[in-house]
C-alpha cells in the first residue's frame, strides 16, 4: 500500500514557542503534509481568530479533532495560566491524554537526562514531604518556588520544563531524546509509524438531550420537595428496604479535573455504590440504624471519636455532607446528616487511586460524587427529615 493511500490523519504539533524548536516544527509539519496527512500548527494553519474567540480554547479544541499529537520539549516552560496551574503547552499535552490521543513526546537530550540523573527523584520527594507536613499536594507555584532552588536545576533550563517531564512520567509515557543538529529521518519515522496501524482515527459520538422531558422532571422534583416538609412520615417497615433502594440508585462515573475555564482531564473514577448504612443520634454517640450490600454493622461511635466518618460528619452540622477515602479498603464514602440521622454511602474506588492521589485530587473526588447525586440527597435529606421520632 502507497502512503498516499493511507487514511488521512490529523497531527497536532505541540511545543513551546521556542527559537530552538521552529525550524524542527517547520520540519515535521512539512514532512507530514508531504505524506498527505494534515498537520496543525499555530504558526502555519492554526490562527489567528478573531478576538471574542480565546486562542487557549481553540487550541484545545484543534486537539480533540486530531488523531496524533506530538509534543517536543526543549529548555522553556512556556505561558503559564495562573488560574488553570499549568502552562498552555501542558494543559495541550492534557487534553491529548484525557482524549486517548496516540501521544508521542521529544525532549531535548541535555534536557531530559538531567531530569531523570536527579531532579525527577528530588521532586518526588519534596511532593512525599509537603503531603506528609500540610496533607495537601503542592500546589504548582510552590513546586515551581522548590525547582528554583534545587542546586540539580541548571539556571538555563526553565523550572516549568521540569513539572512537565514529572506528569509525563508519572503518566508513563515513554521520553524520545531531541539531539540538537542531528538529522532525524521524519519521512521514515512516521511513514513507519502509520504503516504499522499506531493511529486509529477516533470516531465522533452524538449526544441527544430532550430538553422539555428534563424541565418536566425539575418542576416535579421542586414541587415533591415543597410538599415533604409538610407532612410527618411514619419510619420504614425494614430500613435495609429502605437504604437499599437508595443504593441501587446510586451509579458510578468518572471524575474529571478542571485546569481553569479551558482544559479539564479524566483523573481516575469511582463504580456503583455497592453499600449503605444509617446511624441516628443516642445520647453521647452515634447508635446503629440498618446497613445493606457489603456493609458491615458497627453497633455505635462515641460522638468524640475523631476516627469515625460517622462522628465527623454529625460534628459538621445539621446539613452537613462530606466525602472520605480509605486506601486500605480502596473505598469513597459519602456521608450525609439529615437532623439526627447520618446515612453513609460506599463506592468502591477505582485501582489508579492511592492516599496521594486523593489528596491531590480531593475537591474532584467530592465535586464528581456531591455534584451528580445533589438530588437524590436532598430527597433523602427530606425523608430523613420527616421521620417521626
Amino acid at each position: 500500500m502507497g502512503e498516499r493511500s493511507m487514511a488521512k490523519a490529523r497531527v497536532f504539533i505541540s511545543s513551546v514557542n521556542e527559537d530552538g524548536l521552529k525550524p524542527l516544527r517547520r520540519s515535521v509539519f512539512r514532512v507530514l503534509e508531504g505524506l498527505g496527512h494534515e498537520p496543525l500548527m499555530w504558526e502555519e494553519n492554526l490562527g489567528p481568530w478573531p478576538s471574542y474567540q480565546n486562542p487557549v480554547e481553540k487550541c484545545l479544541e484543534a486537539v480533540e479533532q486530531s488523531d496524533l499529537y506530538l509534543l517536543f520539549i526543549g529548555t522553556r516552560g512556556g505561558t503559564f495560566d495562573a488560574a488553570a496551574g499549568v502552562t498552555v503547552t501542558h494543559s495541550e499535552f492534557i487534553r491529548a491524554v484525557d482524549k486517548g490521543k496516540t501521544v508521542l513526546v521529544w525532549a531535548d537530550a541535555e534536557t531530559k537526562a538531567i531530569f531523570f540523573s536527579g531532579i525527577a527523584w528530588k521532586l518526588d520527594e519534596y511532593i512525599a514531604h509537603t503531603v506528609q507536613e500540610s496533607g495537601s499536594y503542592p500546589a504548582p507555584m510552590q513546586a515551581l518556588d522548590f525547582l528554583r532552588s534545587c542546586q540539580e536545576a541548571p539556571p538555563h533550563i526553565d523550572p516549568y520544563v521540569w513539572l512537565l517531564l514529572h506528569d509525563i512520567r508519572q503518566r508513563g509515557i515513554y521520553v524520545e531524546d531531541l539531539a540538537r543538529g542531528v538529522e532525524t529521518d521524519w519521512r521514515g519515522y512516521f511513514s513507519d509509524l502509520l504503516r504499522r496501524g499506531l493511529l486509529l482515527l477516533p470516531l465522533e459520538p452524538t449526544i441527544a438531550e430532550n430538553s422539555n422531558r428534563l424541565e418536566e422532571a425539575e418542576t416535579s422534583f421542586d414541587l415533591l420537595a415543597a410538599l415533604l416538609p409538610q407532612v410527618t412520615l411514619e419510619p420504614p417497615h425494614d430500613w435495609k428496604v429502605w437504604l437499599n433502594t437508595i443504593r441501587e440508585r446510586l451509579q458510578g462515573r468518572t471524575i474529571e479535573h478542571r485546569y481553569g475555564r479551558w482544559n479539564r482531564e479524566t483523573v481516575g473514577s469511582y463504580e456503583a455504590c455497592n453499600a449503605a448504612s444509617l446511624y441516628r443520634r443516642d445520647g453521647d454517640s452515634m447508635r446503629f440504624i440498618s446497613c445493606c450490600g457489603r456493609a458491615s454493622a458497627v453497633r455505635s461511635f462515641a460522638l468524640n471519636d475523631q476516627s469515625s466518618y460517622i462522628a465527623l460528619t454529625y460534628a459538621m452540622g445539621p446539613r452537613a455532607e462530606q466525602v472520605y477515602y480509605t486506601e486500605s479498603g480502596q473505598k469513597f464514602f459519602y456521608c450525609v446528616r439529615s437532623g439526627p440521622f447520618v446515612a453513609t454511602f460506599h463506592f468502591p474506588a477505582g485501582s489508579s487511586w492511592d492516599q496521594l492521589r486523593y489528596i491531590r485530587y480531593k475537591d474532584s473526588v467530592v465535586s464528581a460524587i456531591i455534584g451528580p447525586n445533589t438530588r437524590l440527597v436532598k430527597l433523602v435529606r427530606l425523608l430523613l427529615g420527616g421521620m417521626r421520632a
